[in-house]
């Protein structure tokens, strides 16, 4: 074994295929497949479950790659000229679709600033939908609205707080969230939105009668809507620059306001965990400014 072959290691590890891990350190795939093979070899151990597309670390590949990251570090350590770029890491992101246009761009904006060398792909849906993604390994990590229960193997590590604001035409009259509810129609915020739910159950909870008219699946489009008069809807504040246009009035859902808690669902066992945790550090220090501001 040698540290040649530990980088390569710790690059599929981060970089999730092979062929990822192959380009960021100048190998071609049949060289990193050899050097892996010799090492399962070497070691009496399989370190990749190759009945999956693309290939997965067992348990010993996992516990292998943790110890690999140390010895190198230790290796690394003994002078700056030894160091070499096992070319960053990928991770693959999913997101709820409120995030794509609130926190998250201002999370990897940060990251990306701190010259990590992480890229990312990035994928939207909602939080159930992401949860299985999580939980088959099809993504690394996910944001989401913090879910009712989560599966054992899988851990929420939340971030932020988020209120949640009525939004309404500048021209509607009434000053508190219950009068400008029931008297102007209602756009609907999709129902199969971990959000969408909560603000249904505080409508009925609190004896709210709305009039909806119409249903949106995407929070550009209740804006929209409401930015053009056509109604009033419930949704995060994001607390972002312009995010409402300025024919819009908001007021508080709530006394104290309704909030949803924003976090990021991972793997108990992922071989990114460290690239998780920078997204999540990244997520509560753009989070916590978002919150000064509020």
């Amino acid at each position: 074994m040698d540290v040649k072959t530990l980088y390569t290691l710790v690059a599929i590890a981060d970089r999730g295929s092979f062929a990822e891990a192959g380009t960021a350190i100048g190998l071609s795939v049949s060289a990193v497949s050899m050097q892996m093979r010799a090492l399962e070899d070497e070691l009496g151990t399989t370190i990749f479950d190759r009945t999956r597309r693309p290939p997965i670390l067992t348990d010993s590949g996992l516990a292998l790659t943790h110890r690999a990251r140390d010895l190198i570090a230790h290796w690394e350590s003994m002078s700056e000229g030894l160091k070499r770029d096992a070319g960053g890491g990928l991770l693959k992101l999913g997101t709820v679709h409120t995030c794509v246009s609130g926190v998250l761009p201002l999370a990897l904006k940060r990251i990306q600033q701190q010259r990590r060398g992480i890229d990312f792909h990035v994928t939207t849906g909602l939080t159930h939908e992401l949860e299985k993604a999580v939980y088959h390994r099809q993504i690394d990590v996910a944001v989401v609205t913090e879910p009712e229960s989560v599966r054992p193997e899988l851990e929420f590590k939340p971030f932020m707080d988020e209120p949640l604001v009525v939004i309404t035409h500048r021209g509607t009259t009434g000053t508190t969230d219950k009068a400008v509810l029931e008297n102007t129609p209602y756009v609907r915020f999709n129902r199969g939105a971990r959000v969408g739910q909560m603000i249904d159950r505080e409508i009925t909870r609190r004896k709210i009668d709305v009039r909806s008219v119409m249903e949106i699946d995407n929070l550009e489009g209740v804006i929209a809507m409401v930015a053009n008069g056509l109604g009033t809807s419930i949704v995060p504040a994001r607390e972002v620059k312009n995010q409402f246009p300025r024919t819009i009035r908001t007021l508080p859902f709530g006394k104290p306001p309704l909030s949803r808690r924003l976090g990021i669902l991972v793997p108990r066992d992922t071989p990114r965990g460290h690239l998780a945790d920078l997204l999540l550090d990244a997520l509560k220090a753009v989070g916590q400014k978002t919150e000064v501001r509020a």
